[in-house]
């Protein structure tokens, strides 16, 4: 559903200015990129990468999730103190987990919402044909260095979150 309300167009928007910007310069703002791509493809033109978009949100959802659910559950079997840092660490390790499983859906929506624009087959195609498997990881450390952080921070204040509220939930 985030994929279809959010995700979708503005990961759209964000890939046309970056490609934009390094190549044709035709866009002057966000607002701009968003009407220039709505009046080239009308509505459909902010759902291009639309399967990529949606396998990569789903994806990660479930590696994110599950890979934090799995430290917490051997933490908890081994008696392992749940603390910011150990909850930073889980999800920074979450994170990492998350980038190297779901980056060749991210780098295939990438491609399928370039300037070029292809359908999720066809980036897929072309980004075999043109760097093989490798290609698949393409960009995944810059990922990383965003993904690490944003992991621990997610699951770090979660917590405090539901400590808040799980005493009001009894």
């Amino acid at each position: 559903m985030a994929s279809v309300c959010a995700v979708t167009p503005t990961e759209r928007i964000k890939t046309a200015l970056i490609d934009d910007a390094r190549n044709a310069k035709r866009f002057n703002s966000t607002v701009h990129a968003t009407q220039t791509i709505f009046q080239e493809g009308g509505f459909m033109g902010l759902y291009r990468g639309f399967a990529g978009t949606t396998l990569k949100q789903a994806s990660a959802t479930a590696f994110r999730m599950g890979t934090y659910n799995i430290l917490k559950d051997f933490e908890k079997s081994h008696e392992i103190e749940q603390s910011t840092a150990t909850n930073f660490a889980n999800g920074s390790v979450a994170g990492i987990v998350t980038t190297y499983a779901t980056q060749p859906f991210d780098t295939i929506k990438t491609r399928s919402q370039s300037a070029a624009g292809a359908s999720t087959v066809d980036a897929f195609r072309s980004i075999l044909a043109d760097d093989g498997v490798r290609g698949f990881w393409r960009g995944t450390t810059m990922r990383l260095g965003r993904t690490i952080f944003s992991g621990g921070i997610l699951f770090t204040v979660y917590e405090q979150v539901a400590a808040i509220i799980h005493p009001m939930l009894k």
